[in-house]
C-alpha cells in the first residue's frame, strides 16, 4: 500500500512541474519516466546541478527538445540522441538560426519530423536525460550545426556540406 501512495505522489509532483512550468531547468532533472521498470516514475540523482546550462530553457521547452530527440534519433545509441539534442542547441546559439529553441525546432524545413508530425509522439526517459546532457554543455558532435541520415536523405543542397563526424546512422557537420 505505502509503494502505491508513493508512486502516485511522485507522478503528481511530476505532473506539477510539468503543468505549472518553473522557468528553471529543474521540473525533469529530478524525476523522468522509467521505461525499464513499470512505467513509474522515479526519482533520479542530479549530477548537472553544479553546472550551468549552455542556453536557458524552461520545463516545456526541454521537453519539446525532448520530443524532437525521440523522433530523430529512434533507434539510435544515447551519444547519438545527446549528438541530435547538441546540434539544436548550437543552432540555437548560432546568429544563422532563430534565436530560441521552438524558432530552430519549427524554422521551415528544418527538421523533417515536424513535416511529417513524429515529434508530436512521446518523448523517453533516455530522451529527456539526452536533451539535459547537451543543455549542459555535452556535445559529442564538437559544434555541428547540421546532421543527417546519408542512407535516407533527399536534400540536394546537404550534399555540400563536409561531414566531420559520424554516430550511428548520422553524420554531423559544422
Amino acid at each position: 500500500m505505502d509503494r502505491c501512495y508513493k508512486t502516485i505522489i511522485v507522478s503528481l509532483l511530476f505532473l506539477v512541474s510539468v503543468i505549472i512550468p518553473m522557468n528553471r531547468v529543474n521540473a525533469l532533472e529530478y524525476y523522468y519516466l522509467d521505461n525499464k521498470s513499470d512505467n513509474r516514475f522515479v526519482e533520479v540523482e542530479d549530477e548537472e546541478d553544479k553546472k550551468e546550462a549552455v542556453i536557458n530553457l524552461n520545463d516545456e521547452e526541454i521537453i519539446l527538445l525532448s520530443k524532437l530527440v525521440a523522433a530523430e534519433a529512434r533507434g539510435e545509441s544515447y551519444e547519438g540522441q545527446v549528438a541530435v539534442a547538441a546540434v539544436v542547441i548550437n543552432r540555437v546559439k548560432d546568429s544563422r538560426f532563430p534565436n530560441s529553441l521552438e524558432g530552430v525546432i519549427y524554422q521551415k524545413n528544418a527538421f523533417s519530423v515536424v513535416r511529417n508530425g513524429t515529434i508530436n509522439a512521446e518523448p523517453t526517459s533516455s530522451t529527456y536525460r539526452a536533451a539535459q546532457e547537451a543543455l549542459y554543455g555535452n556535445d559529442p558532435t564538437n559544434n555541428a550545426i547540421y546532421f543527417w541520415n546519408p542512407d535516407i536523405s533527399t536534400c540536394n543542397w546537404i550534399n555540400r556540406l563536409s561531414p566531420h563526424l559520424r554516430i550511428g546512422n548520422h553524420v554531423f557537420a559544422k
